[in-house]
């Protein structure tokens, strides 16, 4: 269930499309990615345009563009920005111009319209969807990328890219104050401009989605990603110095960025249901059937050997925390037995949700140090895992281990995906 809309067009000359795509990006400030075969210019955050080419045969052909544009959640303002992008780019360099936009604001131009009668309904279909459903699951997550990390569960919620609504107060509240309340708060671009509002829900998806609350200095990530939201929330303040804003959360990111707050503490406070920030609590990472639990603030990393292999790793690489490393494979038959050598001080063997794990710990001298690893062998049906924690310190085991007890496998099944209409 989403909106959006399609398009399909022609030009001659493919290169001078995509310089014209490249300058009308730069003067907009959105981004853009470039390929031989396509190209997607992005407006916001969750708010992509794509298309993609192929060249017609014979000597004569042109070139056959075809574009796509999913406007939730990013919201109806960005949907307005997409159509007038493709209007200026069809002007300059698109022939037979085709678009088939399920809101029918490529016609009638009416933003309100298009709102009332796409976007409120819409978002009134997931309401009813959280009213229906919610309860009934630990993690509900609405427009989540499923792709990514879990947050950390919290039944009565439901988890979204502007962060966790209790579901009963969510009702009372859209019910109370209307679903323009909710829109205010769900999408990015809920207006048609870029407003107050549309920069404070910009630093808003970043501080619950992407912040880890360290400090800027330990990744040039980390440092993009603090000063976006210092940015945007200072920006949605001089524009509408009434609007209610995370403070505290703003403040606290000053702080990691050693940055000098210009935003009072007396300014409005934004009200919350909880704490702003999924990474600041412990999240959950998929590998294969495997579910593995860890704090917020670790990142994930690639890490190569130098025989060209090696293995998924997440660490803080500010602190000597400890470093978490997975690897894993499936057997093409049978089942997965664990390893008949185990080398680890202290052995222990336990079911886990799916499958059944064996821990213990080894001791070992790292540049005249002595160091300490976690090993954990993890078996669930064909598949076999092998995770370490390498630490530095004794006292840091029993945390580790508490972390390792919360395994757990899943079955190896594709995805459910529910479509549903959102017409009142």
């Amino acid at each position: 269930m989403s909106i959006g809309f399609t398009f399909k067009a022609k030009t001659r000359k493919i290169d001078a499309l995509k310089e014209s795509v490249k300058e009308m990006a730069e003067e907009s400030g959105y981004g853009l990615a470039l390929n031989e075969n396509w190209l997607t210019v992005s407006f916001c955050t969750m708010g992509d345009l794509s298309m993609e080419w192929e060249r017609e045969s014979g000597l004569r052909g042109q070139w056959l563009i075809t574009g796509n544009c999913c406007s939730t959640p990013a919201g109806a303002g960005f949907h307005a920005a997409a159509v007038r992008f493709l209007d200026e780019l069809g002007q300059k360099r698109l022939n037979e111009l085709l678009v088939d936009d399920e809101t029918e604001y490529y016609n009638h131009r009416d933003f309100e319209r298009m709102k009332r009668e796409h976007f409120y309904p819409w978002l009134n279909a997931l309401k009813r969807h959280c009213a229906e459903r919610g309860s009934g699951y630990s993690n509900f997550c609405l427009c989540w990328d499923m792709e990514q990390y879990q947050p950390e569960e919290v039944p009565g919620t439901v988890i979204t890219p502007m962060g966790r609504f209790n579901i009963e107060n969510m009702i009372k509240q859209t019910e109370k104050n209307g679903i323009s309340w909710l829109a205010e708060r769900f999408f990015i671009w809920d207006n048609e401009e870029k407003d107050a509002l549309y920069y404070r829900n910009t630093a808003l998806n970043y501080l619950w989605e992407q912040c880890c609350f360290v400090p800027s200095r330990r990744s040039s990530e980390d440092s993009v990603c603090n000063q976006m939201i210092i940015d945007s929330l200072e920006q949605a303040a001089v524009l509408n110095p009434g609007l209610p804003l995370p403070v505290d959360a703003y403040r606290e990111i000053c702080s990691l960025a050693d940055r000098e707050p210009s935003i009072k503490e007396d300014a409005p406070k934004m009200e919350s249901d909880y704490p702003v920030g999924f990474r600041k609590r412990e999240v959950t990472h998929s590998f294969g059937t495997l579910r593995l639990t860890l704090p917020g603030r670790l990142k994930y990393e690639w890490e190569t050997y130098g025989d060209g292999d090696g293995c998924n790793m997440w660490r803080d690489s500010a602190s000597d925390s400890p470093v978490w490393r997975v690897s894993g494979f499936r057997l093409r038959s049978g089942n997965a037995e664990f390893p008949e050598e185990c080398s680890p001080n202290d052995p222990e063997e336990f079911e886990i949700p799916g499958g059944r794990a064996r821990i213990g710990w080894i001791e070992y001298e790292e540049d005249g140090q002595t160091a300490f690893q976690a090993v954990c062998d993890v078996v669930s049906g064909p598949s076999q895992y092998l995770i370490t924690a390498a630490y530095m310190h004794k006292e840091e085991k029993d945390g580790i281990y508490a972390l390792m007890r919360k395994l757990k496998t899943v079955p190896d099944t594709p995805a459910v995906t529910n479509t549903e209409s959102y017409a009142q």
